[in-house]
């Protein structure tokens, strides 16, 4: 047989999952399907998954100038992270003591408000230097592949500034930019919502030159079916795919708002109605779960009045989880990274919380972090699996099995990145070259 030439071959996986799928996205009974091959190997070939399979399979019918050798390592597809806020200056870790202690009031300017003044304030130069930082950190914990939005602007000249840092940055992370025009209403606006909601609209051909995304919130605290319909159905018309913050803090008909608009994804989802989850559905829309933000917001249980947990029920948020499932959506996981609700910028980390809040099975996880955290992006045809054809982003991890990554906890368990078939972390460390790709 004659052999053919490959750029990279990794050989000898303890364990291999390939985490692969129909790109419209991994539902119901299948979630809980994941192939595992062992003693797995692949070949790469200009950046891209040429075949996966055995090792004596893959060693039979390729040879390359790199071969690395995987023994005694897990290897998986890299991470797609599908919700961030990256770019945003200032912490709000004083503002969480308060809150989680009661020991003294929670200050009267925190909130999304506080890190909006906090952004506006920073130079370009300080807001581009910590989101490459913490690209580094998510590149490092396994993420090849990230969405940032803005909305830490809530005006035209400042969100714009965002969209543009966003849609100009420069890191092997490849980098989804979306435009969030209705994140909160701005302080002065509170008897002109129809005055704010103009004028979002009146961004939106600019906005569209650089965004791939218009996110709206559609939420009791935000804004409502009706504001977040007319600036979607506005963004849809010029091209724009839309996305969506859904009923985080009550069920302010998101889901169905999601499901109207054929959002790629509605994000938070936690008191969605059966009817708006069935709905997503129907329409295609990934429902993104955020487990980060249940843990730092200590949202275990239900916040409706009278709604207090019985030692025999079940916890509120595995419920919206199996919901979810069971209404035959396309189930995702992300960070939501942020300073306020959930400052983790590792999708490890979203796992392994995942397991814990959501009683959700490693097989599941695993699927709904790869392909069906891609299928939220509509990348699920390009990345997300290690199938034949597909960017060749990688991770090799320092256990064997793919259910140890989640069982473990605390530490990084990823030991090399590849991006695209080039080696970027390596023991767990930045090559130095790490920073040198372009978003495209």
């Amino acid at each position: 047989m004659e052999m053919r030439n490959a750029q990279m071959l990794v050989v000898h996986a303890a364990e291999l999952i390939p985490c692969a799928g129909p790109v419209q996205g991994i539902r119901a009974a299948a979630l809980d399907r994941l192939e595992a091959i062992a003693d797995g190997a692949l070949a790469i070939v200009d950046g891209r998954i040429a075949e996966v399979g055995t090792s004596a399979s893959i060693l039979s019918r390729y040879e390359a100038p790199e071969v690395i050798d995987a023994t005694g390592c897990l290897v998986s597809p890299a991470f797609v992270d599908s919700h961030s806020h990256l770019l945003h200056g200032g912490t709000r870790h004083e503002e969480y003591d308060a809150k989680v202690t009661g020991r003294r009031e929670v200050p009267l300017d925190g909130g999304i408000r506080y890190t909006v003044r906090k952004t506006r304030e920073a130079s370009d130069e300080a807001l581009l230097a910590r989101a490459r930082a913490d690209l580094d950190a998510m590149l490092v914990h396994g993420t090849a592949t990230l969405e940032a939005k803005t909305g830490y602007g809530l005006e035209r000249e400042q969100e714009m500034r965002l969209l543009r840092l966003t849609a100009g940055l420069r890191h092997t992370v490849q980098v989804v930019p979306t435009y969030l025009p209705l994140h909160v209403l701005p302080d002065g606006y509170g008897d002109r919502r129809a005055e704010y909601i103009a004028e979002a609209i009146a961004a939106l051909p600019q906005a569209a030159r650089l965004a791939v995304y218009c996110d709206v919130s559609c939420d009791p605290l935000c804004f409502t079916f009706e504001e977040c319909l007319e600036v979607g159905e506005a963004a849809r018309a010029l091209g724009m795919r839309i996305r969506v913050h859904a009923d985080q803090n009550g069920d302010g008909s998101g889901a169905l708002l999601a499901a109207r608009l054929r959002a790629s994804a509605a994000d938070h989802l936690d008191y969605a109605n059966d009817a708006g989850l069935r709905a997503m559905a129907e329409a295609g829309t990934v429902a993104t779960l955020l487990p980060g933000v249940t843990l730092h917001m200590c949202e275990m249980t239900p916040r409706v009045a009278g709604a207090a947990l019985r030692p025999a029920e079940k916890p509120f948020m595995p419920l919206l989880a199996r919901r979810a499932i069971d209404a035959g959506a396309v189930v995702s996981l992300s960070t939501d990274y942020n300073p306020g609700s959930c400052p983790t910028p590792s999708m490890q980390m979203v796992m392994q919380l995942a397991a814990r809040l959501y009683r959700l099975s490693y097989a599941q996880i695993w699927n709904m972090c790869t392909l069906n955290a891609a299928r939220a992006l509509d990348l699920s045809h390009d990345r997300g699996s290690l199938e034949p054809g597909k960017r060749a982003d990688v991770l090799l991890w320092s256990v064997p099995t793919h259910g140890l990554a989640i069982n473990r906890f605390g530490v990084n368990q990823v030991d090399t990145v590849i991006v695209e078939g080039r080696v970027v972390v390596r023991e767990g460390r930045l090559l130095s070259s790490s920073t040198v790709g372009v978003n495209r």
